[in-house]
């Protein structure tokens, strides 16, 4: 990692690197101007002000957020991947409104693909070949359905991260290197903490690509990947274990029902190769309005180097020799595998392999296909200037990159985008009461009977008995109120607040029992004659704590690692 990001080499890489960012300013331009746009996934400003919330009452890491569900609260980030919102917390420090953040976290995140996928282009293609691959990756129409239409952040994320995981597992399985291991380990975390899904259909190609590429070099480091899956898992245990054990306390079916069946979203033929429609609606059927192209410039690239490949491989038999052609055979196959996958031929894996149809959407395998079409455009640009010698191989890499360019430039732009639009707006009146009801089904506690229709009220009331409530009081990881109950019979609260292990409930200090036992599943208790001070703590479960002691030692051995081997 050293080697690849040392300030000689990114002296030398500094013209390219420079080139790529200036080749995609038209694709990350409209996230400059002022305003927020509309997008199908219209959490992200209040999964930030939610994740903030949890900085500031020290709930690190962020697992249960008080004004989700209605305003009844949900357990988001414990199943929902975190990264993007625990980095965009981090520009609050100077300042940044919330709807700034989101358009800034969208935009590194499409710059940072183009730098990942350039350096891992270079590996194999040379500095031309990077930056046809980092170019065409940028302008993959599926990033533009990523970022304007769908406003998938933590998806759009997660696609970032797949080039640097690539190169750097190449490098620990060619070179052996601490560093690489050190590197690849903090590459997959950030897959795996990213995105849920990116993670369910990566990892199995991550996994092939392991074993490939100690085909391909013949460096036997079974040992070394091995610990390096072993270590990614471990340093993401915080959110992997509970995401995946704790799946019983939520209806997590409703994920794959109704709208979310992937049988509703495969892609044809023609969305996929032909059609260049492009709208701002949802995914339903073979004439949905959001487009599911994989790109005139990627799919004929893609077929274009299956020819050359042929072609090398009947004349010259150069497959068992080089790397640079060896490669390519894989990202091949990785295309037409996704693409393959896209597509309702597939319908038969998708109902009997095991958690994919959690994916939902088999759509989701176009960010295999950018990505492993995007390699194959360095391809053709190295090819070319192998084939074609002189400065015509490079005006012809130069065409294919301004072709991808050109043709693709238009998708990046919002349907709209509100110049009024602040953090005020967004998070007040209708706006505010929107976010908090989207995506209400995804982590509903499972005891819940009747879900909310209207939005959680902002104080307890009393189911029977007599009593006044005064001075309450909502965090994310606790609320608070003074009650005082009168008359022989205990008075029996309910609190605007789903439950959900592990809430513990405290009057006048000492434990009390409560339940959920009522149709709302909030928390519910009975308390006898007197004026109490009821407080509530959201605790870790067991398997959280372990949970978190695993990343912690985890990250901790990883840095004792990096010192030790750097001392020798």
């Amino acid at each position: 990692m050293k080697r690849i990001f040392s300030k000689e080499n990114l002296k030398k890489d500094i013209f390219s690197l420079g080139l790529v960012l200036l080749l995609s300013v038209p694709a990350f331009l409209p996230l400059l101007r002022p305003g927020y746009f509309p997008m199908h996934d219209d959490m992200q400003v209040i999964r930030l002000e939610q994740m903030e919330k949890c900085f500031l009452d020290g709930q690190i890491p962020c697992r249960w957020s008080p004004d989700l569900g209605a305003g009844f609260g949900q357990p988001m980030f414990n199943y929902y991947s975190a990264f993007p919102y625990y980095f965009g917390v981090f520009f609050r420090i100077f300042g940044f409104q919330f709807i700034d953040i989101v358009k800034l976290l969208f935009l590194f995140s499409l710059a940072l693909s183009g730098v990942f996928m350039y350096f891992l282009g270079k590996q194999f293609f040379g500095k031309l070949g990077g930056i046809t691959a980092a170019v065409f990756y940028v302008y993959a129409p599926y990033h533009a359905v990523d970022i304007y239409v769908r406003g998938a952040l933590a998806e759009s994320w997660a696609i970032t991260f797949f080039p640097l995981v690539f190169l750097l597992v190449y490098k620990l399985i060619k070179e052996g290197k601490p560093i690489f291991l050190v590197g690849s380990v903090l590459s997959l975390f950030l897959v795996f903490t990213s995105h849920n899904v990116m993670t369910l259909i990566f990892t199995p190609v991550l996994l092939l690509w392991s074993f490939f590429a100690m085909a391909v070099t013949g460096q036997k480091r079974l040992k070394e990947v091995l610990l390096f899956f072993f270590w990614s898992f471990c340093l993401s245990a915080f959110f992997i274990l509970p995401a995946f054990f704790e799946k019983g306390y939520v209806l997590i079916d409703s994920l794959k029902a109704d709208y979310f069946d992937f049988r509703l979203h495969f892609a044809s033929k023609k969305q996929l190769l032909w059609s260049r429609h492009w709208g701002f609606g949802g995914s339903l059927g073979p004439d949905s309005d959001m487009s599911l192209q994989i790109g005139w410039p990627h799919w004929l690239l893609a077929c274009f180097s299956a020819l050359s490949l042929a072609a090398y491989t009947l004349k010259k038999n150069l497959l068992r020799k080089s790397e640079t052609l060896l490669i390519p055979v894989f990202f091949l196959s990785l295309f037409l595998v996704s693409v393959f996958f896209t597509h309702r031929l597939s319908l038969f894996f998708w109902e009997n392999l095991p958690l994919l149809s959690y994916a939902q959407f088999p759509w989701r395998f176009l960010a295999l296909v950018i990505f492993s079409s995007s390699f194959l455009a360095g391809f053709i640009s190295f090819w070319l200037k192998d084939k074609v010698k002189g400065k015509l191989g490079i005006l012809l890499s130069l065409f294919i990159i301004f072709s991808a360019i050109f043709l693709n430039y238009s998708y990046f732009k919002p349907q709209v985008m509100y110049g009024f639009a602040t953090d005020d707006w967004k998070l007040s009146g209708e706006e505010l009461n929107k976010q908090k009801k989207s995506a209400l089904f995804d982590y509903l506690p499972k005891q819940v009977k009747d879900a909310p229709l209207q939005i959680a009220p902002d104080s307890p009331w009393i189911v029977s008995g007599e009593a006044e409530i005064s001075e309450f009081e909502k965090r994310t990881n606790f609320f608070r109120m003074t009650v005082s109950a009168k008359g022989d019979l205990p008075a029996t609260i309910r609190v605007p607040v789903f439950d959900f292990p592990n809430w513990e409930i405290y009057a006048d200090q000492k434990v009390i029992p409560h339940n959920s036992e009522n149709k709302q599943g909030v928390i519910e208790f009975e308390i006898g004659s007197g004026k109490h001070t009821v407080v509530g703590w959201f605790r870790n479960t067991p398997l959280r704590d372990l949970a978190n002691a695993v990343t912690l030692f985890s990250f901790g051995s990883l840095i004792v690692y990096f010192i030790l081997k750097e001392e020798r």
